[in-house]
């Protein structure tokens, strides 16, 4: 430095400026993880000084009582004629209720009493990363459509952000996808995003071609009933401008439909006496925003897979409440399944704020049951996340408190609740479920991997399965 000697100021600056650095990043970085691949997770440090701050008004307590005693009280159901609900053991994957809820599942099982007489009703499992690709989702259709009948994978995005197990996808054109979670950039403006809280539109292009495409196949694999669809169903926002939109079924135009500019947000449909084996849509003129496409049977039980990547479960309040309502209202739902609580845990620093994240999420609860009167939700909790310290995997701070907060949520709501971190082995079990030969989870120690998965869901349809006899 021109011959002059570094003055310890110099330092003591340098070393504040670097720590406020870290400090502001801290701050400012929304995820402490970022999965780079399955192997590959980038570590990132979070601060988030506010949130033992202004705390709101104390969670009212809703401390579960002795555990043989909540269960105790279950023995009266046998003289109303129902099944008294097992005791669960650790381990052992139960849906479990609030004490004081005798009722379980009853609106899904008169549901699914109408659909054994030929009628339809819905699923919609909407979850974090756990579920892409139709994890877990994928075993529970299955098992249900063929104890009840039904087809079809459910409802699509037009352009998924992650492959679906038995249904492949391509399309053409320049598709925007918006998200009711995640950045602010990826949103809508409008707020509205239909039944998925996910939509996408496409940007039109000169010529005389079609603007924007979209292909759907069954695959080669997956389970059978999955891979057959008769009732196609494209649900729409308000049009922008005229739009013409081409069916192809196996290759041979199907029908032409017309959006005119004053039209409203709804759903086209398409009807086939037998399963398409490919549909192909053709878009032409102003695109309005796309919700979805139903991929169906045309009777039965219908299974939607909704995965929303790095969202928490609390996005659905935080979209156009009336609209979402409406769009929930469409079809006959039976049974919402609310599977979050694994983005959230890496960001909590008290057990307060735990205490606000469960209170948040009985306000999602209650948003569905105002939409869905006649149907039931199903919480499923995080299961076990593992963090390294040292030379050591050991389970995240305040997992088990984020579990222990959704589970009062559904239980104060009249939800039903499925613990995957108590079917894993509890606190720590994560490493286990990493070293098991093969692998049940990945080396990120938080997702499943294939085998993983499908050992949940199978934990998971058996306790349906224990939920539903138990009103026969």
């Amino acid at each position: 430095m021109d011959g002059k000697e570094r003055q310890p100021w110099h330092t003591f600056i340098f070393v504040v400026g670097v720590l406020g650095s870290f400090g502001l990043l801290s701050v400012v970085n929304p995820r402490a993880e970022w999965s780079i691949s399955e192997s590959l997770v980038l570590r990132l440090p979070t601060w988030r000084p506010w949130e033992d701050f202004s705390l709101e008004k104390e969670a009212e307590a809703m401390a579960l009582e002795d555990s043989a005693r909540e269960w105790a009280i279950q023995d009266s159901l046998a003289a109303q004629g129902e099944t008294p609900r097992k005791k669960p053991k650790p381990g052992q994957g139960f849906i479990q209720f609030s004490p004081e809820d005798s009722m379980g599942f009853s609106k899904l099982v008169v549901a699914l009493e109408k659909v054994r007489q030929g009628g339809s009703a819905r699923i919609i499992h909407f979850g974090d990363s756990q579920i892409e690709g139709d994890r877990i989702t994928g075993d529970l259709r299955d098992a249900l459509q063929r104890a009840y009948g039904g087809e079809g994978p459910g409802m699509q995005p037009l352009v998924p952000f992650v492959p679906m197990a038995a249904v492949a996808s391509s399309a053409e054109g320049s598709w925007t996808r918006m998200v009711s979670f995640g950045r602010k950039n990826d949103k809508s403006p409008s707020n509205k995003y239909g039944p998925r809280g996910i939509s996408h539109r496409y940007q039109s292009r000169e010529g005389t071609g079609p603007d924007a495409v979209v292909r759907f196949s069954p695959r080669s694999y997956g389970y059978a009933r999955a891979r057959q669809s008769k009732q196609f169903t494209l649900l729409h926002g308000p049009a922008q401008g005229p739009l013409e939109v081409k069916w192809f079924a196996n290759d041979t135009l199907w029908k032409i439909e017309y959006l005119d500019s004053a039209a409203r947000g709804g759903a086209l449909k398409a009807v086939a006496t037998t399963p398409v084996k490919s549909l192909r849509l053709e878009f032409k003129g102003a695109s309005p925003d796309f919700y979805g496409l139903a991929m169906d049977g045309t009777q039965g039980l219908a299974v939607d897979n909704v995965a929303m990547r790095g969202a928490d479960g609390l996005s659905f309040s935080r979209m156009d409440r009336p609209h979402f309502i409406q769009s929930l209202q469409r079809q006959p739902v039976a049974l919402v399944i609310l599977q979050f609580g694994g983005n959230a845990v890496p960001y909590f620093k008290s057990k307060e704020a735990v205490e606000r994240y469960g209170e948040a999420f009985r306000r999602q609860i209650r948003l569905f049951q105002e939409a869905l009167p006649a149907a039931d939700i199903l919480v499923i909790g995080p299961s076990d996340m593992a963090v390294k310290e040292g030379m050591d995997w050991v389970s995240y701070p305040f997992v088990d408190d984020v579990r222990d907060a959704l589970r009062r949520a559904a239980f104060a709501e009249g939800a039903g609740f499925f613990d995957v971190m108590d079917y894993m082995g509890g606190p720590g079990s994560m490493a286990e479920w990493v070293n098991t030969n093969p692998p049940l989870a990945g080396a990120d120690h938080i997702h499943f991997t294939p085998k993983g998965a499908k050992k949940v869901a199978t934990a998971l349809v058996e306790a349906m399965n224990d939920e539903l006899a138990r009103h026969d």
